[in-house]
């Protein structure tokens, strides 16, 4: 087993796993200790002691230690310390130490001083040993009880006494007590150079910056941000007007250093690895880190193009080790999430395909679980990104030459956009075209549910003669109209809602708003002042489409915009519809009816009607397509007189002239017989009681009349001369 998988069985705790692969590389001759160390390190860390312990006396002993001691050595520890009672194994590791460091002049006395060989608790011992054995004149050493330095100044192993000074201070301690009592510190350590070689300091804030920054991460911990660093330096070491320009050469040079990573802006955060930091070891870091098959796509994607910009192979153990990881991660989440495995094979194929790998096993895999699945079109539908849906689809007709093209065509309601051309080509290249006409007048009728079909439509479909799809101008009347009953009649889930104002943005402004150009050239004025009142009440969309279609809009019809010099009277005014708020509640309540109950059921009679086969000679199909459009047209109707609605204020209706509200007694001037007539808005109107809708032409004829004045009026279905004999407040009581 390569190391890289066994260092990905460590990092999950894959104890059985982790064995039998040290066995299988036992067997073959091919374990190697240098591919252990690491893997063996990392399982010691949080694996059952007793299983550590009995895989690495196995490993220790059917192999050549002797050949790389330093190595073996490594192992023997991590052994030790998870059977730390072991005797033999104590002498094992006793004898790794003397193979490595017999030659030190009082090697037998660190040894003896240790108690490794007495049954002293190993991590003590060991501790001893890999501390005194390192020592070195000149070695700085900090305490670990207290923010102290010292500098190791004589060393005496055979006698087991070792000297330290601080200050020009000597002070002598024994082997046992100099390893309890201090710790390593790297010499360019800040608080090494600040109290120990102030000279070393300055030497490094004038040649090497990167240095003397990591010297001050290791004094901080992990890291440091950039307020702290200044904090240490300025105006100390180095003047307030010195510090712009060496900050700026101390990030241009740790830019470039393989050990400084940079994050953040305010604060700039700096981390400092002792092991340089590859790209490989970034994106594992990020891989690790997430935990969905879509950003691992984007992470391995990236990988990709970084090592393409730089001219560079990927690394084949770095993919081997992601294909590992991602396998595992699908495979314990798989019960409960099936698609997962689905996505991983499409993540790997995709990986193998950009990294120019020969190898189409995950591509097969992928298909051999589409081929198997019962139920294909729910599991690609319910992949987490686009991409990946996008790449199951593409597999889908050749996994199923029986049944592909037409499940192809079952996943357009959950298609992105970009995909729905080549459904469509497969589709109607295996005879499909009903099936595919029936989604897209589901789309169409119930446009919010299908927001990637929508901007197909609207951006373009490739050449489907074959289909009715709607003029552009009639598609954006449908957009703007659903828009503007969002939050008003329409109620869907607040995720539909947010994710049909995104793409219809995305549409409306491809190319700089192309289409909704080319759609005012062909509007009416009647359609254009809708549209202006539609866009003067749009939510959800930002202020830069709206204001950009206004603009289109306003260039196309600027006398929408003009103030008349002739000031008009309300019943004259086309942009306004006044009506009163009940009127008002009882036309909304039923445009809200019309959406979400009747046009909702000629969609699903749509649907019902198309899967009972042959459309052409479907008759329940047609009529539901006719009913369809006029359930359209009536509802733009709708849309249209609820965007222009104003409220008629009851206290401002005229009583000197007939107006909007007004109640009129009309004397026929013959006879002296009277009629009562009181105009309101469309809304309202009811002949039978005599309201009458005030923008009706024979409502016309009245508005601005008064008392006394007589006019020629067919009324009853005979034409006579009436007097306007009162004029009363129609929506206020009678007196």
């Amino acid at each position: 087993m390569p190391a890289i998988q066994l260092m990905e069985l460590a990092r999950l705790g894959d104890v059985d796993a982790f064995e039998s692969g040290c066995l299988e590389a036992l067997e073959q001759g091919a374990l190697r200790l240098s591919d252990l160390v690491q893997p063996f390190t990392v399982l010691g860390s949080h694996a059952k002691a007793d299983r550590v312990a009995a895989i690495g006396l196995t490993v220790l002993e059917n192999t050549g230690a002797s050949q790389n001691t330093t190595d073996a050595l490594s192992i023997a520890r991590v052994t030790l310390l998870a059977d730390p009672d072991n005797a033999a194994l104590r002498q094992t590791v006793a004898g790794y130490y003397r193979a490595l460091h017999g030659h030190t002049p009082g090697f037998d006395m660190v040894l003896e001083q240790s108690g490794l060989l007495a049954g002293r608790p190993a991590r003590n011992a060991l501790r001893v040993l890999d501390f005194c054995l390192s020592l070195k004149p000149g070695d700085p050493l900090l305490s670990r009880t207290e923010e102290t330095l010292v500098e190791v100044v004589n060393i005496d192993h055979a006698g087991g006494l070792y000297t330290v000074a601080r200050g020009g201070r000597p002070n002598t301690l024994p082997t046992v007590e100099i390893a309890r009592r201090y710790e390593h510190v790297d010499p360019d350590d800040f608080r090494v150079l600040r109290e120990l070689r102030p000279e070393r300091l300055r030497e490094l804030i004038d040649t090497n910056p990167v240095a003397l920054v990591i010297g001050l991460i290791r004094a901080h911990g992990e890291w440091i941000d950039q307020e702290t660093l200044k904090t240490e330096l300025v105006p100390q070491y180095i003047s307030d007007t010195e510090w712009p320009k060496w900050w700026t050469k101390a990030r241009t040079a740790m830019k470039r250093d393989p050990h400084i990573v940079l994050e953040g802006r305010n604060p700039l955060i700096i981390h400092y690895s002792a092991q340089a930091r590859t790209l490989e070891d970034e994106t594992w870091d990020a891989i690790e880190r997430q935990n969905q098959p879509a950003d691992w796509l984007d992470t391995l994607a990236g990988y990709l193009r970084e090592k393409r910009a730089n001219k560079e192979a990927p690394d084949p153990g770095f993919i081997a080790r992601c294909e590992a990881h991602l396998l595992g991660q699908a495979q314990r989440a798989a019960a409960r999430r099936p698609a997962d495995i689905l996505s991983v094979l499409l993540v790997l194929a995709q990986l193998e395909r950009q990294a120019g790998l020969n190898s189409d096993q995950h591509v097969s895999r992928a298909a051999a679980l589409l081929r198997e699945t019962p139920q294909p079109v729910e599991l690609i539908a319910t992949l987490p990104d686009a991409g990946l849906l996008e790449m199951a689809a593409e597999l889908l007709p050749s996994a199923r030459p029986d049944d592909g093209p037409a499940l192809l065509v079952q996943l357009m309601p959950a298609a992105p956009a970009a995909l729905l051309d080549r459904i469509v080509e497969v589709g109607l290249a295996s005879g499909l075209g009903q099936a595919i006409q029936s989604h897209i007048d589901m789309a169409l009728a119930d446009p919010v549910d299908y927001p990637e079909m929508i901007y197909w439509l609207w951006k373009g479909p490739h050449a489907t003669p074959s289909l009715r799809l709607p003029a552009d101008e009639d598609l954006l009347s449908g957009i703007m109209q659903t828009l503007s009953a969002l939050g008003r009649s329409l109620h869907p889930r607040e995720a539909t809602m947010k994710a049909f104002r995104a793409k219809v943005k995305a549409a409306l402004g491809l190319k700089d708003f192309a289409k909704v150009k080319a759609c005012l050239a062909r509007i009416d004025t009647a359609r254009a002042i809708t549209l202006k009142h539609q866009l003067q009440r749009m939510e959800g969309l930002g202020d830069t489409t709206p204001g950009r279609m206004t603009d289109l809009l306003r260039e196309r019809f600027p006398d929408l915009w003009k103030v008349a010099e002739v000031k008009l009277q309300p019943w004259e005014d086309p942009e306004m519809l006044f009506v009163t708020r009940a009127g008002l509640e009882r036309k909304t309540e039923e445009r809200d009816h019309l959406v979400n109950v009747t046009m909702r059921e000629n969609a699903k009679r749509i649907g019902e009607a198309a899967a009972l086969g042959d459309l052409s000679e479907n008759s329940e199909y047609k009529f539901a397509l006719e009913e369809r459009d006029l359930l359209r047209a009536r509802l733009a109707q709708m849309n249209s007189d609820l965007a222009l609605a104003v409220d008629i204020d009851p206290h401002r209706v005229p009583t000197e002239h007939v107006g909007i509200g007004s109640r009129v007694v009309l004397r026929r001037v013959h006879d002296a017989a009277e009629r009562r007539l009181t105009f309101l808005g469309p809304f309202d109107s009811d002949v039978e009681r005599g309201i009458l809708n005030y923008r009706a032409p024979v409502s016309q004829k009245l508005m601005g009349l008064h008392v006394g004045d007589r006019l020629r009026l067919m009324l009853d279905d005979a034409e006579a001369e009436y007097e306007v004999a009162a004029i009363e407040n129609g929506l206020l009581p009678a007196p």
